[in-house]
């Protein structure tokens, strides 16, 4: 297929994906996930194909091809000059259309991957017969009519929720599916937008990282002169020093060393990044719409005189009258038309001074939208984050991408403050108004931090802890939280939560008679 037929196809495609919108209906049963999850995986093997297309043929780097296509190598004839920079721009021109929709390609990609493991994460097939629990992501479906066998042989098997799953299959209507997050961003709010802006710079929260490369600077002795290079050497080996002696004997000298660091973000892929916050800003913004006006009638004194002042403005800044003005004229037609209905609602004098308890209540209402809801979102990531974090393995993390595609299976102390960004005042309004099966942790950092610490001093103990409990165990340890609220959030009981405690708490602890004994010879004892 040519450059064109690939364009078009991938175009017709996404757009295909774009006219099929998910609704919350495609959520409420096990079914009907089901048949989403079949849909959106033969979506990905589709846009895969279409990105390794899209590869072999340049689109990676599309603006190469062109890069010495210039009017400065050309003769001083001004027809050849016209005519060179008229192809020059339509070359330009094609290319940015190439860049462009590979960079749609892998949004649609990360966004489908996201989508993928939140219901393989919710939804399971469950055996009648041997009680076998199968992922979806262990079994080929290619139709949703198709039976699956179970290892056992029986075809009885039913899709069932995971009750005790870690994600949120909500914010799959608001992923940019077809690659589109740039009509997604659109659609925010001014305070949804911060919130993006704000979880993608948190997500890429980067490690200082280990160094990759050096490149230095030396001058060397040939021929009784001093020659000046710049070199680059891989961190194999750190004696930088030698294996330049060994190359270029014992007269080098170093001028300057620039070491080459690889910094690991949370979340290690930009288009993942996106995805992620265009997702829950796009949900909390439907979570508010919802709640927004229970909300301001709690905080505000009088919300009926702020929402005829919000019309009254608007009517104002819309008024067109029938006369042929100039637009500085226009603009003083419609503020002397906004202090007029202001003054007749009784909002404020003739001038348009806005009553002091109307002025008021704008105020909190800006610091509402500016503090509380655009903390929402930022706390829903976070939590969802941690949660996921706190309940699974380092095994499976390592394995097992999830939810949350890329995500670092293990963070350092400084990536781990990043959790300190969790706002009370936004969970105290998502607690009020929104079921949301959140707590407040003052420390939520720190208590992943220790999560991290003893699974690396698991390594090695063949220890198999459940890691729900576990997580929850952890939680209710570090975070100074009650047992039952622990096992409530992680679905688990108040015994197997105390059982991973005294886990924890004998880690590193002889267990058998045997090992007491030899650690006692050790000791002189």
């Amino acid at each position: 297929m040519n450059e064109s037929g690939l364009i078009a196809r991938s175009e017709r495609f996404l757009e295909s994906i774009k006219d099929r919108r998910i609704s919350d209906d495609d959520l409420k049963s096990p079914e009907a996930l089901l048949n989403l999850y079949i849909y959106l995986r033969g979506n990905l093997e589709e846009l895969q194909d279409l990105k390794e297309a899209m590869e072999l043929r340049g689109f990676k780097y599309p603006f190469r091809s062109i890069s010495g296509y210039s009017t400065h190598q050309s003769p001083e004839i001004a027809e050849d000059i016209h005519d060179i920079k008229r192809h020059a721009q339509y070359f330009r021109m094609k290319a940015s259309v190439k860049k462009n929709l590979l960079d749609r390609v892998n949004s649609a990609i990360s966004s489908h991957r996201i989508a993928l493991g939140n219901i393989e994460e919710y939804v399971f097939l469950k055996c009648h017969e041997c009680s076998r629990s199968l992922r979806l992501g262990e079994v080929e479906l290619h139709d949703p009519e198709g039976s699956v066998e179970c290892p056992c042989g029986s075809d009885s098997l039913k899709v069932r929720f995971n009750e005790r799953a870690l994600c949120r299959p909500e914010i799959i209507p608001h992923l940019p599916l077809s690659g589109d997050y740039m009509v997604k961003m659109s659609e925010l709010s001014l305070w949804a937008r911060k919130a993006l802006k704000k979880i993608m710079r948190l997500l890429k929260n980067e490690k200082k990282g280990a160094v990759r490369s050096a490149t230095l600077v030396i001058r060397v002795l040939e021929d009784g002169r001093w020659i000046r290079r710049r070199i680059t050497l891989d961190s194999e080996d750190d004696d930088y020093e030698r294996m330049l002696r060994q190359r270029y004997g014992p007269n080098v000298r170093v001028e300057l060393i620039q070491f080459h660091r690889k910094k690991s973000s949370i979340v290690n892929d930009r288009y993942t990044r996106t995805a992620l916050a265009l997702a829950y800003a796009g949900l909390s913004q439907k979570i508010i719409d919802e709640i927004r006006d229970a909300v301001y009638r709690e905080n505000l004194r009088n919300y009926d005189a702020v929402e005829r002042y919000r019309e009254i403005v608007f009517d104002a800044r819309t008024y067109s009258p029938d006369l042929r003005i100039s637009e500085d004229e226009l603009s003083e037609v419609r503020l002397q038309r906004m202090h007029r209905l202001i003054h007749e609602a009784g909002l404020g004098d003739e001038n348009g001074n806005l009553n002091p308890l109307l002025k008021e209540d704008l105020e909190t209402m800006e610091e509402l939208k500016r503090e509380i809801f655009r903390d929402v979102p930022v706390n829903l990531i976070l939590w969802d984050v941690a949660f996921y974090y706190l309940g699974t393995s380092l095994d499976r993390r390592s394995k097992y991408s999830g939810p949350f595609p890329n995500l670092r299976p293990v963070l350092d102390r400084t990536q781990v403050r990043t959790f300190d960004e969790f706002s009370e005042d936004a969970l105290e309004l998502l607690r009020g108004y929104w079921n949301c099966g959140m707590v407040y942790i003052e420390n939520l950092g720190d208590v992943l931090m220790r999560k991290f610490e003893i699974e690396e001093k698991m390594k090695g103990l063949h220890m198999k802890p459940d890691p729900l409990a576990f997580g929850a165990a952890v939680m209710h340890m570090e975070a100074g939280i009650d047992a039952e609220t622990c096992a409530e959030l992680f679905h688990v009981s108040v015994e197997d939560v105390a059982e991973e405690e005294r886990s924890i708490e004998n880690l590193g602890k002889p267990s058998t008679d045997r090992a007491k004994m030899f650690l006692n010879l050790i000791k002189g004892d």
